[in-house]
């Protein structure tokens, strides 16, 4: 019987889902997921950020605002980031991966699957910090979007993602930063998950990162540009929804999100 009713529930709510794009595609919508296309007039909210979520495949600004980088920068791009490129996806998200995968020459996935994290199919279970099985030079691009906060040496990560890249290849990767930190803070002493949700956002972080974190990519060997809602028009960052309508107020908030491409010198 519950099965049932959980697929009375699902068909319901995808033929609302479908009516709805239909009523938006003729009435017009306030914003739009630049990823999946779906339309409304307010995306939906978690718990730290009010209507930054989009209904249908889940992303948030982090990845809308890659994917605005990807499809309209000059500089930053699908064509010169992914195209004819082998790429390595680190805790690959599902809304991103058939674009990525299809705008790239070779793609493979990664993750190390600790508890709580899991997906359909993964092509290497690994460390980022310790990736011994993945050659020098191997590949062009590594994606790793909110990934280093979890990781215990997040240095040696940094090292090992400038090693297995190819000279000129290119890593493009987000991080937690709370609002106006200047300098990353880490304890390792922290290990109580009540502690650290509490000191650095969630129970598995490591760490909450400042704005320096373009400067230690930079002492591991990268290049830098940063890419933030202020590359883009405001038509643009409000109908994808690029900056949060609405400031978090809380503590330890990422509301200035920043994505960050590094190219191996």
């Amino acid at each position: 019987m519950k099965t049932i009713l959980r697929s009375g529930k699902r068909k319901a709510k995808q033929s609302l889902h479908r009516l709805s794009q239909i009523y938006f595609k003729f009435a017009g919508s306030k914003v739009e997921c630049n990823i999946c296309h779906f339309k409304t007039n307010r995306f939906g909210s978690d718990s730290w950020h009010p209507h930054t979520i989009c209904q249908s495949c889940g992303s948030q600004v982090r990845q809308r605002l890659l994917m605005a980088a990807l499809t309209d920068l000059e500089w930053v791009n699908s064509k010169s980031l992914l195209q004819g490129k082998k790429v390595l996806h680190f805790a690959p998200e599902q809304m991103l991966q058939k674009f990525i995968k299809q705008n790239s020459a070779a793609y493979e996935t990664a993750d190390f699957l600790t508890e709580g994290y899991r997906y359909n199919s993964i092509d290497h279970v690994l460390d980022i910090s310790s990736m011994q099985e993945i050659a020098d030079a191997s590949f062009d691009c590594l994606i790793a979007c909110d990934v280093l906060e979890h990781v215990p040496d997040h240095l040696l990560a940094i090292i090992e993602i400038n090693r297995v890249l190819k000279v000129g290849g290119s890593c493009i990767l987000t991080v937690p930063q709370k609002d106006l930190l200047k300098t990353t803070f880490e304890d390792p002493s922290i290990t109580d998950p009540e502690m650290r949700e509490k000191v650095f956002g969630q129970f598995d972080h490591l760490r909450i990162y400042g704005d320096d974190f373009p400067d230690i990519l930079r002492a591991y060997g990268f290049d830098v540009t940063v890419v933030s809602e202020e590359n883009f028009n405001p038509e643009q960052v409000e109908k994808f929804v690029l900056f949060p309508p609405k400031l978090s107020k809380h503590p330890l908030a990422t509301n200035y999100r920043k994505v960050f491409f590094g190219r191996k010198k």
